[in-house]
């Protein structure tokens, strides 16, 4: 991959990992996760069950929240 086309790319991703950061909502509470909350839903970890020792895939979201909580 070109370098100036994956630097740009990077440098736009970092500015919205800022945004989410600095913009706490009901989606992406940063804050809260980084105190030890978990950004699923009930219901989502409900249809999940206990993950431990499992190998999972996440490819619905963008920005990482989810999939590392």
């Amino acid at each position: 991959m070109n370098k100036k086309y994956f630097d740009a790319n990077k440098e736009l991703w970092d500015e919205f990992a800022k945004i989410h950061y600095e913009t706490e909502s009901e989606s992406y509470s940063v804050k809260s996760f980084l105190e030890g909350q978990s950004t699923l839903k009930s219901y989502e970890l409900r249809e999940m069950g206990n993950v431990k020792g499992k190998s999972l895939l996440h490819l619905q979201c963008h920005f990482g929240l989810d999939t590392l909580s």
